[in-house]
C-alpha cells in the first residue's frame, strides 16, 4: 500500500511524449504524404489479409477458437462475428500467412500485422468508428512499432525475437485503446497491460512451423485484451520500455534507444518508409529475387546453361534465409520455402516469377527447380548492413561469368512499387479469393477512400464476405 503513490509518479518518457502527440494529432492536419501512405499499407494489408484466408481456408486450430463462441463483437475475415480478441487473433494470422504483408526495413518487421487486424477488431466492438478515427489509430499503432524497431539494436539473429510480435504488441495496444477509450491513462494503462503479455520468438522461422505466422494475430489478440483491461480499470506498469525490468533489458540486452523512440515525432512518420512486397516471401529475400529475375532477363535463352550461382548477402539474411540447411534446400513447408533464398533465387531463375502460385505449384520443388538449388551458394559479406540491404548474384557457364547487384529490394521506399503496381497486387490478392473483378475494383477505390467513411465495420463486413 505504501508503494502505490510513489509508482503512480514514475514515468516512461517516450510513451508519455507518444500518448500526448496521439491526443493532439488530427487526421485533417497530417501531411498529404503521411495520409497516403497509411491508405497505401490499409490498401496492401486488406488485400494481402483476403488472400491468406482464402489460401489457407480456416485451420482447424482457429476453429476450435471461433467456435468457442462468445459476444459477437468482431467479425472473421470469412467466419462469423466472435469476441474482439479472437477476431484479432484470427485477422491477425490472415494477413501475415502469405508472407505478403509489409516491412520496414530498416526496424526488420512487418508494421501493420498486428496493430490492423487490433484497431479492426476494435472498431467492431465499438461500433460507429468513422474512417478518420480508424485512420489515427492505424497510424498512431503503425507508428509506435516502426519508432520501437529502428530504435532497437538488437537485431532477431542475437536476440531471437520476432519484433513483428515482440514490439508490434504496444502498437496493436495503442491501436486499440485509441479507439476503445483513449482516455490518457487507460491507453497509458493499456500500454503497461501489453507488456506483460509480450512475445514474440524466431524459433518457428528456423523449423519452418507455422506458428510463425500466427504471431502478429498473438499481438492484436493481447493488445484488445490489454485495452478492454485497461478500460475497466486495471493499472498497468509504469515503465514497460525501461524499468529496471523493462523491455529494455529483459528483452533487447539494454539495446533500446528511447529517446529515438520519439525523435522528430509528429516532424517524420515511419510510416512513410514502409516497404511494400512484391513477392510472398521473407523480406531478406527480395533484393535476391530481383537480382534473380534481372540475370534472367540478361541471360535470355542462356538462362538454362547456368552451372554456378554465387549469392553473397548481409550477415542477418544469411542467417534467416541463407543457411545451408535441408529445410531451405528442399522445402516441404510453405514456410521453409518462404525463408529460403535457394528457393526463391531457383523459383525465380526457372519460372520468371514468385507469386503465391509457386508456393503451390514448388513445394516441394520440381525437378527443374531443385536442379538449380543444387548450384547455388550463399554466403555471408559481414561488412554489409544488418537491415533487409542489398546483395550480389553472380552466375557461372558457357556464357562467362553475370553478375548483378541490388541495393534495396524492389518496394523499398527508395525503390518503390507505383500506385498501378499497388493495385495490381490487390487485384492479384481478390483473385486468389475467387473476388470478381468489379468487386476488386469497388473495394481498391473504397479502401482508399477509407479516410471518407462515416463507419469503417460495414466495409470489414464485406471484405469479410468476400472470403468467405
Amino acid at each position: 500500500m505504501g508503494t502505490e503513490p510513489s509508482a503512480q509518479k514514475v514515468t516512461e518518457p517516450a510513451l508519455d511524449a507518444f500518448i500526448a502527440y496521439a491526443g493532439q494529432a488530427r487526421w485533417t492536419t497530417l501531411p498529404a504524404a503521411t495520409q497516403s501512405s497509411v491508405r497505401r499499407e490499409l490498401l496492401d494489408y486488406i488485400g494481402a489479409a483476403v488472400a491468406g484466408r482464402a489460401a489457407m481456408g480456416m485451420p482447424a486450430w482457429l476453429k476450435v477458437l471461433v467456435d468457442c463462441g462468445g459476444r459477437p463483437d468482431a467479425r472473421v475475415l470469412g467466419g462469423p462475428r466472435v469476441p474482439a480478441p479472437v477476431a484479432a487473433l484470427c485477422n491477425g494470422y490472415f494477413g501475415h500467412v502469405m508472407e505478403f504483408d509489409d516491412t520496414h526495413d530498416e526496424a526488420v518487421l512487418h508494421a501493420g500485422s498486428a496493430a490492423i487486424p487490433a484497431a479492426f477488431a476494435a472498431a467492431g466492438l465499438r461500433g460507429g468508428v468513422t474512417g478518420r478515427e480508424f485512420c489515427e489509430a492505424v497510424l498512431h499503432g503503425i507508428e509506435l512499432t516502426c519508432r520501437l524497431g529502428v530504435a532497437t539494436r538488437l537485431d532477431l539473429v542475437e536476440g531471437g525475437w520476432i519484433h513483428t510480435a515482440l514490439l508490434g504488441h504496444f502498437g496493436a495496444a495503442l491501436a486499440a485503446a485509441w479507439l476503445i477509450d483513449r482516455r490518457p491513462e487507460v491507453v497509458r494503462n493499456a500500454l503497461g497491460i501489453v507488456y506483460c503479455l509480450a512475445s514474440g520468438n524466431h524459433q518457428s522461422t528456423r523449423e519452418g512451423a507455422p506458428t510463425k505466422h500466427v504471431q502478429p494475430g498473438f499481438a492484436a489478440s493481447n493488445a484488445v485484451t490489454a485495452a478492454l483491461m485497461a478500460s475497466g480499470g486495471l493499472q498497468g506498469v509504469r515503465q514497460p520500455l525501461t524499468g529496471e525490468d523493462g523491455l529494455s533489458r529483459v528483452y533487447l540486452r539494454g539495446r533500446l534507444d528511447a529517446q529515438r523512440v520519439v525523435r522528430d515525432l509528429g516532424a517524420r512518420h515511419e510510416i512513410e518508409r514502409l516497404s511494400f512486397k512484391p513477392y510472398p516471401t521473407c523480406r531478406f529475400t527480395h533484393p535476391a529475387i530481383g537480382a534473380a529475375l534481372e540475370l534472367r532477363s540478361r541471360l535470355g535463352a542462356n538462362t538454362g546453361s547456368i552451372e554456378r550461382v554465387e549469392l553473397v548477402v548481409g550477415p542477418q539474411a544469411h542467417d534467416v534465409v541463407g543457411r545451408d540447411l535441408p529445410q531451405r534446400r528442399s522445402p516441404v513447408t510453405r514456410v521453409a520455402a518462404q525463408f529460403s533464398n535457394y528457393w526463391s533465387v531457383a523459383v525465380a531463375l526457372a519460372r520468371g516469377e514468385v507469386t503465391p502460385r509457386q508456393l503451390d505449384t514448388e513445394i516441394p520443388p520440381s525437378p527443374e527447380v531443385a536442379a538449380l538449388i543444387a548450384k547455388i551458394t550463399c554466403r555471408a559479406d559481414d561488412a554489409a548492413a544488418c537491415d533487409i540491404g542489398g546483395c550480389r548474384l553472380r552466375a557461372h557457364g558457357p556464357f562467362g561469368v553475370r553478375e548483378v547487384a541490388q541495393a534495396n529490394a524492389m518496394g523499398h521506399p527508395d525503390f518503390p512499387l507505383s500506385e498501378g503496381d499497388l493495385l495490381g497486387k490487390f487485384r492479384g490478392n481478390l483473385r486468389t479469393a475467387r473476388a470478381p473483378e468489379a468487386d476488386a475494383e469497388r473495394l481498391a477505390e473504397e479502401i482508399m477512400g477509407i479516410d471518407g467513411l462515416e463507419d469503417v465495420v460495414p466495409l470489414w463486413d464485406r471484405l469479410a464476405g468476400i472470403s468467405a
